[in-house]
């Protein structure tokens, strides 16, 4: 359906994790190759779909149901900070190729790419390695889930909203700029340029223009950050900024080192 490419291998990888959400739910254990064979034709569809660019609700929405057992509910959130776990333990460049293609709202390869400022090959290739190397560190970490996990993830949502909400509301300029390195590596459009100064020209251009960055999304615990967003621009400059935008911070000792920035067409899809 799809090819013998990394779609396919996406396709199984997705089949494979929703089979270990939703196994219990199996009635007849004999029905279960039937059962998978589904499950992958319908990751399969979902791959076609990305291909032609619609918009796609999540396979297996994020967000409980409301008729599930609080029993299935503990199962899926424990799945969840399993696999959140295992991703610590990636380097940096596969952490965030990962984080951006399962879990961001920009995940094509080559929107990935375009936010790494890598090939598109380089993406396949780091997801396959990542692909690889997350099977292990699930086995590895089975039974053995750290539990500040959720505690740290949402220390960081709130340290970002603060940040932001902070520079929006109440133009401290400073203490934003404060959290990034003196020589940050910002990445942008692909290009690079080297220190703190190239950044803080953006903020004051955007203060200046009317322009709010407001934080959607925030995903990570360790020294990898995705932070996906919307630009609120003023009403007499609507086009001043693009919808959407991607920032890709890598930390060290608890300060930004390395700033990827990607400015999207479209808003993140906060809903899948």
């Amino acid at each position: 359906m799809v090819g013998y490419g990394p779609d396919a291998e996406d396709a199984v990888h997705d089949t494979f994790l929703i089979a270990l959400r939703h196994i219990t739910a199996l009635n007849d254990p004999r029905a279960v190759g039937a059962w998978l064979l589904a499950v992958l034709r319908r990751c399969c569809l979902q791959q076609l779909r990305r291909r032609r660019g619609e918009i796609l609700t999540a396979e297996v929405p994020e967000r409980p149901d409301e008729s599930a057992s609080p029993e299935q509910r503990l199962e899926e959130h424990a799945l969840r900070e399993w696999i959140w776990q295992a991703l610590q333990n990636l380097s940096e460049p596969l952490q965030a190729t990962a984080m951006l293609r399962y879990f961001g709202s920009y995940q094509s390869y080559e929107e990935v790419a375009a936010i790494m400022g890598v090939p598109v090959g380089t993406v396949r290739s780091r997801l396959a390695e990542a692909k690889r190397k997350l099977a292990d560190s699930l086995l590895e970490t089975a039974g053995l889930l750290d539990p500040d996990l959720s505690l740290r993830s949402r220390r960081q949502q709130r340290f970002y909203g603060e940040i932001f909400r902070g520079l929006n509301q109440h133009g401290e300029r400073d203490r934003f700029l404060s959290h990034f390195a003196e020589d940050l590596h910002l990445v942008l459009g692909g290009k690079s340029v080297l220190g703190r100064s190239f950044l803080a020209s953006e903020i004051d251009g955007d203060a200046k223009a009317g322009v709010r960055l407001e934080p959607q999304r925030v995903l990570g615990t360790g020294p990898v950050i995705v932070i996906e967003g919307s630009f609120v621009n003023p009403p007499e400059d609507p086009f001043h900024c693009p919808p959407g935008v991607a920032l890709v911070i890598f930390r060290q000792a608890g300060r930004a080192r390395r700033l990827h920035l990607y400015l999207s067409p479209r808003p993140p899809r906060i809903a899948d």
